[in-house]
């Protein structure tokens, strides 16, 4: 990556800051912006999958989705949602297979990209590297685990209210009477039942009816929780 280049101090920012390589020195952190390449993918761009057997992508703003598609039906089913500090595609990192989903950009996205052979190189070369590696990957795992739990267990309205719960920040910002939704709160219905499994008419009619009890407020695409109670009783979090 040129170090005059515009992203180079926010790519820095980036890894700086992050859990995964903020526990690297700062030596290695811009030994790594050196070796590697900055690119964007644009909203709305499906990526080609195969980009993840040759690269490690790690995101520097934006969100991409990672969704798996049935090839007969077209149906897909978003089996993770990545933002800035997240990797691509930590499967192929581990075993150089190739790993059959269909990304999307769901913003522009802003990314370094580091051939994967380099950056299995680094993992052996930096051990410290694993100790925020390993945790990583185990939250991957996990959320495969709770997401394949709930489309087992749980009904359309317990699935997208922990979603929206997931996502929810429990301090309100600037005094708004509101809970504020990150990542995504401003994702379209047929976004979010894919998210959870289900179909864009399904989630448009249990998002109304969590307006009409309270728990959520939507304007103009963007979300936000109104009452935090009212939510974790559709999860059922108050009988654990």
């Amino acid at each position: 990556m040129v170090k005059t280049s515009s992203l180079y101090d926010k790519a820095f920012e980036v890894l700086k800051t992050s859990d995964l390589f903020g526990g690297l020195c700062e030596t290695v952190l811009y030994d790594m912006l050196d070796e590697s390449e900055e690119g964007s993918w644009n909203k709305a761009e499906v990526i080609d999958p195969d980009l993840s057997t040759k690269y490690l992508h790690i995101l520097l703003s934006g969100r991409l989705k990672i969704s798996q598609v049935d090839p007969e039906t077209g149906r897909s089913i978003a089996i993770f949602l990545l933002e800035s500090q997240d990797i691509f595609d930590v499967f192929s990192l581990l075993d150089g297979k190739e790993h059959i989903v269909q990304p999307v950009a769901l913003d522009h996205v802003d990314f370094l990209r580091i051939p994967l052979k380099r950056a299995r190189e680094w993992i052996k070369e930096h051990p410290e590297f694993n100790e925020t590696f390993l945790p990583y990957l185990g939250d991957q795992m996990r959320e495969l685990e709770a997401f394949s739990e709930s489309l087992v267990f749980h009904d359309t309205t317990t699935r997208l209210a922990k979603l929206i719960l997931k996502h929810v920040h429990s301090c309100k910002e600037n005094n708004d009477e509101h809970y504020p939704v990150k990542l995504i709160n401003n994702l379209s219905h047929e976004a979010l039942a894919e998210m959870i499994g289900s179909v864009r008419s399904v989630v448009s009619t249990q998002m109304h009816k969590l307006k009409e009890e309270g728990a959520i407020v939507s304007k103009r695409g963007h979300l936000a929780v109104t009452n935090l109670d009212k939510l974790m009783k559709k999860c059922d979090l108050f009988h654990r």
